[in-house]
């Protein structure tokens, strides 16, 4: 919540699942578990945003997001959604606009391609980290995170600054 003066900036961070294995239990891409490696890719994860405060965090409800997100150990509420398996750029915003405006840092655990067009599309070329532009240019395996910045409400968002990346 903005007071009188500086406004408060949003923060938003981006996470792609962790890695996850080939096959699940049943032939269904939605119940694929992590794999070992995605389990430490989560937990080192978590150890990054421990210091965000982050206050909401938006999770796909497939297996693999869902425990990514729980092995981050976040002291945050936790909204497992359907609607964010598989989701596009223009479903991911959607779910973004009915956040409370009081609410300052959102992260959203979701899937390729979603989750990195979604970073892709809201990063201010200009005013953006030229590092972590570059950094997700091209690659954005599992486990990788980027966090934006920006002012307004979350019904707004359409840009952002992009302000770090980082990779498993």
């Amino acid at each position: 919540m903005a007071t009188r003066g500086e406004p408060k900036a949003h923060r938003l961070y981006l996470l792609r699942h962790a890695d996850a294995a080939n096959h699940g239990l049943d032939a269904r891409d939605v119940s694929r578990e992590l794999s070992p490696k995605g389990r430490a890719q989560a937990r080192e994860v978590g150890e990054v945003l421990g210091p965000q405060r982050v206050e909401l965090v938006l999770s796909s409800s497939a297996t693999r997001a869902r425990q990514t997100t729980e092995l981050l150990n976040l002291r945050a509420p936790i909204r497992y959604l359907d609607r964010l398996y598989n989701a596009g750029t223009r479903q991911l915003l959607a779910e973004l606009s009915g956040v409370e405006d009081r609410v300052l840092t959102v992260l959203v655990v979701g899937h390729a391609p979603g989750i990195p067009a979604l970073a892709s599309s809201l990063a201010d070329r200009r005013h953006s980290s030229g590092e972590a532009l570059s950094m997700i240019r091209y690659n954005f395996p599992p486990a990788t995170l980027v966090g934006l910045e920006f002012f307004g409400g979350w019904s707004a968002l359409a840009e952002a600054r992009l302000f770090t990346a980082r990779h498993p």
